[in-house]
């Protein structure tokens, strides 16, 4: 909680010895109102950035200058055991759009209610003088406290055209709010969302990932809420409802059962989580439908790879114990908990069973823990003369039949039956030429 954040109280004693008021805006005063733990600290005032560099010169607070444009400055503190904090502070102003996500025209004020109604949603314009012994009243402009107490959310401005038509981004933020904090969108903010929703093209394929990430894992961002619907499967259908779910994911398909099961998910160490929501909420569709869209959405080839690799394991009906080990613990203990999220016992105890075979086995899970590597056979491949480019498929083919069983994946068993088989294919090269 901020209270705790001692640190932003010696930031508001600079700003008071220089007669400049500070305050914390958005996150840091609704989610203390929720009961809801706080991870960023926005602060903003009417100090323009020249007078914040200005008033923080020769104190404990660091100003640097971030973006002169949007009066934007981080302020730096650190506390004498050397933990560091920082808080981007933002010149209370007014924006104008043309197109796309960034103001065209920004205009400073000193006008704490000017400056609400630039931002997008009212439980997101809620302010709080901080001072150096506390904190001031909470300060509403825009009624974000009465939809905090009804449930809802909603723009800063009774119209949501107004907001929305600037920003196609808050488009998505509205179902990760709804999402994370269980506030359900007002009508006429759906009606303009569907209306809008075609903004989302002119806006970077990186922000809609961060946006669409953040709404995937909102069942997992705040456990002590207690939710009225499910978190994740409730901003998904919002965004289905508006029609946005093609500028994110093209033509994948939402399956009903696939939304609904979101909420029995339980995360799996060693994977990245958003590859294992989204692994789940496109289960059923083929793995090489997916790979573009997520590409397109700039997910990292890790994050990716988890994804496709637990949408194929989900495919198959009776995996061999070759394709059990390709998978990898991590992948197979994923698709278990698919498997379970989705209601399906039965696969789900026979991907269970193959887990605890493969663990008791003692098998090599990977090309790393076979008992032999390229070195070890380069000595065979000189006498035998084989053609070195055969040394991957060597490899494989000895890892196989060690996950099969049918080797055991010790060095001189495996030499052994490496060297059988290059004499073995050498004769046969040399006989056919």
């Amino acid at each position: 909680m901020l209270s705790e954040a001692k640190w932003i109280h010696r930031a508001a004693a600079v700003f008071q010895g220089a007669g400049c008021p500070l305050y914390i805006v958005g996150g840091a005063v609704r989610n203390p109102l929720m009961g809801l733990p706080i991870s960023d600290v926005d602060v903003c005032g009417p100090a323009q950035p020249e007078a914040v560099l200005a008033l923080c010169e020769g104190t404990e607070v660091r100003a640097h200058l971030r973006a002169a444009h949007f009066g934007t400055v981080e302020l730096h503190l650190t506390d004498s055991d050397g933990s560091r904090h920082m808080a981007e502070y933002t010149t209370f102003r007014e924006d104008s759009y043309r197109c796309g996500h960034k103001p065209e025209l920004v205009r400073f004020t000193t006008e704490i209610a000017v400056d609400a109604l630039r931002r997008d949603f009212s439980v997101n314009a809620l302010y709080r003088q901080v001072f150096p012994e506390g904190l001031g009243d909470v300060i509403d402009p825009t009624g974000g406290l009465a939809h905090l107490r009804q449930g809802v959310l909603h723009t800063v401005t009774a119209d949501p055209d107004q907001v929305l038509k600037d920003d196609g981004l808050r488009i998505l933020r509205a179902a990760r709010f709804q999402a994370e904090l269980d506030l359900e969108p007002t009508d006429a903010l759906l009606e303009s969302l569907t209306r809008y929703a075609p903004l989302l093209r002119d806006i970077a394929r990186e922000r809609l990932r961060e946006e669409l990430q953040k709404t995937l894992l909102a069942d997992w961002r705040y456990p002590q809420l207690k939710r009225r619907s499910p978190g994740t499967e409730s901003g998904l259908r919002t965004i289905l409802h508006i029609g946005a779910w093609p500028e994110l994911l093209g033509a994948l398909p939402c399956r009903e059962e696939n939304l609904t099961a979101l909420s029995r998910q339980t995360a799996v160490k060693g994977l990245p989580p958003v590859s294992q929501r989204l692994a789940l909420l496109l289960a059923g569709a083929a793995p090489s439908q997916a790979a573009a869209p997520l590409e397109a959405l700039r997910f990292s080839r890790w994050e990716t790879d988890a994804v496709l690799r637990l949408m194929a394991c989900y495919a198959l009906e009776t995996p061999t114990p070759v394709q059990t080990a390709r998978a990898g613990l991590e992948v197979l203990e994923g698709t278990v908990q698919i498997l379970t999220a989705l209601g399906q016992p039965e696969r789900a105890a026979h991907w269970k069973e193959q887990l605890r075979l493969l663990q008791e086995s003692g098998a090599p899970l990977s090309l790393k823990e076979l008992a032999v590597c390229g070195d070890d056979l380069l000595p065979l491949f000189r006498a035998s003369g084989a053609p070195m480019n055969r040394m991957g498929s060597l490899l494989n083919t000895l890892w196989e039949r060690a996950v099969c069983g049918e080797l055991p994946n010790r060095r001189e068993a495996l030499l052994e039956a490496a060297e059988h088989r290059l004499v073995e294919t050498t004769a046969t090269a040399l006989k056919n030429h």
